[in-house]
């Protein structure tokens, strides 16, 4: 495969990165951790659009399912851990403008996602901690939350704890599961596989699937015999890319990245043009971004891009090619890397 990187905007402390659909287009969407605008780039053209100005502080977008253009995103968590007025907005596209409201408003709220389950649309959510006195204390474990999410976008959102105690809670994955959609989970505690209720109104389960301390995680068969294996940084925002295939007695190491890496904060497994790869990427170190794929019965390494320091990737898989989408924190950068068959 050949990869080729467009430079798309300069963005100090750029952050999150997602994508949604608009009128049949897809929009790639960049905002910072810090104060500032979030922006949207046509995917064929790369036009830059202001989404919003402010306020920044953006952890995680989420595509609104049937939203067209519509997305869900984490606010006002800001560096040095300052989210105490963490929130979830709603960003509605109206024509020519977007709109944004606060759905509610949660401390310390990192990463979050829509799943579904029996027709039924759930929000979960996973607070990084609870209460902070300053940037080094935690001695306040963070949580899952979670809610139905409504049809109606304007009726209040009654959010549950389902899970509590777990320090550092840092790292999210969607899993397409069968008939439904459930997440990982990660931090100090472990890996936790968490899955929405089998009918509305029951209970949720969270159940331990790792039980070492993970700051990120991602899945991907990437050695195609069937399993999925585990890629997770470790520990929180650590040194450690590991790869894990799963065996009758759980989780063994299969790999560990070779490279200079401090400060581990990418971790992505999919298809990349139709082939099996884990994207890593950290934001110390050579600040690389790399990509991990299964040659000859083995797994090899290729650096994609040096220096960028990224903070979080999102795929978007094309016809004739796919996007790697980068948030590069340490340069502040938002970029593309196009993916395209030799």
């Amino acid at each position: 495969m050949k990869i080729t990187k467009k430079h798309l905007c300069d963005l100090p402390s750029c952050y999150a990165a997602s994508s949604v659909e608009l009128n049949g287009r897809i929009l790639l969407l960049l905002a910072p951790d810090a104060p500032g605008p979030c922006y949207a780039f046509d995917s064929e053209t790369f036009e830059k659009q202001t989404v919003r100005e402010k306020p920044g502080g953006t952890m995680a977008m989420v595509p609104l399912p049937g939203g067209n253009g519509d997305f869900l995103a984490v606010q006002r968590f800001f560096p040095g851990f300052q989210a105490q007025d963490a929130e979830i907005v709603y960003v509605q596209n109206r024509g020519v403008k977007r709109v944004a409201d606060t759905l509610f408003k949660l401390p310390y709220i990192h990463r979050f996602d829509i799943l579904e389950r029996g027709g039924v649309r759930y929000i979960l959510c996973a607070t990084l901690c609870t209460v902070k006195k300053n940037a080094d204390d935690w001695s306040s474990p963070g949580a899952l939350y979670a809610a139905e999410l409504p049809v109606d976008m304007n009726r209040k959102i009654a959010l549950e704890q389902i899970a509590g105690g777990l320090t550092r809670n840092h790292g999210f994955w969607h899993v397409n599961y069968r008939e439904y959609t459930r997440a990982l989970t990660s931090c100090d505690q472990g890996v936790y596989e968490v899955s929405p209720p089998a009918k509305r109104g029951g209970k949720w389960t969270v159940r331990k699937v790792l039980d070492k301390p993970i700051s990120d995680i991602a899945l991907c068969d990437i050695d195609g015999d069937g399993v999925d294996e585990l890629a997770a940084i470790e520990p929180f925002h650590g040194t450690k890319f590991t790869i894990y295939s799963k065996t009758a007695e759980g989780f063994t190491p299969l790999y560990r990245y070779p490279g200079n890496t401090e400060f581990l904060h990418v971790v992505w497994g999919g298809k990349l043009r139709d082939e099996p790869a884990f994207i890593g990427g950290c934001r110390g170190g050579n600040k690389d971004l790399f990509l991990l794929r299964w040659k000859n019965g083995e797994i090899v390494n290729e650096i994609i891009d040096t220096g960028t320091g990224p903070s979080n990737v999102a795929v978007v898989n094309g016809k004739d090619g796919d996007f790697i989408l980068a948030a590069n924190h340490e340069n502040g950068e938002g970029a593309v890397y196009i993916i395209t068959d030799n």
